[in-house]
């Protein structure tokens, strides 16, 4: 069974009518995601990890605060947004790191089937993480990058040749969100470029 339509169907609950983004409806869609990781291989377990861990830590102030970015404004009025172990912080690598999952999917459906997915992998992380990373991190995910499944194999644990169409509307659904959650982020100056 795919692992993406799940995540496709939560993505509609994930903003409010008015187009807020929702704390809980969107963490959990972002739940549905970490099974990505698990069909990247042991290898992207650190990655998985870290991923888990940003979500859970805004998911703890998540009950006080139904609209997403207000869990970060409370950092911003508090002066605390500075905190690597904040909720700014947390949103900023959550939202890098599902920046690189859609990457990494919108190259498996847009290149060519012949493309390596070792190749598509390391496009997206060029793109998106590996202007943060400093030397040690992105050493140590440039080993990551080498030990991805083959393309076909990823791609039946997706579900199959059936996944490129789900890939598809999951990128198209997710962008426009995560685009949303990036405009926020630059507007209150909490796009922190620091690598690490």
């Amino acid at each position: 069974m795919s692992v993406l339509p799940p995540i496709i169907d939560s993505l509609p609950e994930a903003e409010s009518p008015d187009g807020d983004v929702l704390s809980e409806p969107f963490l959990a869609t972002c739940r549905l995601v970490l099974p990505v990781f698990d069909r990247l291989g042991v290898a992207f377990a650190p990655a998985k990890s870290d991923v888990s861990g940003n979500i859970e830590r805004l998911a703890k102030r998540a009950g006080a605060h139904p609209k997403l970015f207000d869990i970060c404004l409370e950092e911003v009025a508090a002066g605390t947004q500075a905190s690597n172990s904040g909720c700014c912080k947390g949103l900023l690598w959550l939202k890098r790191f599902l920046e690189f999952t859609m990457a990494l999917l919108r190259a498996l459906e847009e290149e060519p089937r012949t493309r390596a997915m070792k190749d598509c992998a390391n496009d997206a992380y060029a793109r998106c993480l590996k202007p943060y990373h400093g030397w040690i991190s992105s050493s140590a995910f440039s080993v990551v990058m080498s030990f991805p499944p083959s393309r076909r194999d990823f791609v039946n644990s997706l579900g199959g040749e059936g996944a490129y169409g789900d890939i598809g509307r999951l990128t198209a659904g997710f962008g426009p969100v995560l685009a949303k959650i990036h405009q926020f982020l630059v507007d209150n100056g909490l796009d922190d470029p620091t690598k690490v």
